[in-house]
C-alpha cells in the first residue's frame, strides 16, 4: 500500500512542479536539450547560464517529487 501511495504523490508531485515550472512541454524539451548539451558548447554558443539555469529547473523538478516519494513511503 505505501508503494501505491508514494507513485501516486510522485506523479501528482511531478504534475504539478511541470505547471509551476515549465507551463509547456516545450519549455521541458528545451531544458531536456540544455541537459544533454556539455556545458563547454552551451558556453561557446552563448548560453551558458540559461543552460545552468534549464538544469537546474529539471533537479528541481525530479527531486522534489522524489523527495516527497520517499517521504510519503518512510512515513
Amino acid at each position: 500500500m505505501r508503494e501505491i501511495l508514494a507513485a501516486i504523490a510522485f506523479f501528482f508531485t511531478l504534475w504539478a512542479m511541470y505547471k509551476l515550472l515549465f507551463g509547456n512541454k516545450d519549455e521541458l524539451i528545451e531544458c531536456i536539450k540544455f541537459w544533454f548539451t556539455p556545458d563547454i558548447v552551451s558556453m561557446f554558443r552563448g548560453n551558458y547560464w540559461e543552460d545552468h539555469w534549464a538544469e537546474f529547473k529539471l533537479f528541481i523538478w525530479l527531486g522534489s517529487a522524489t523527495a516527497v516519494a520517499y517521504g510519503v513511503y518512510h512515513l
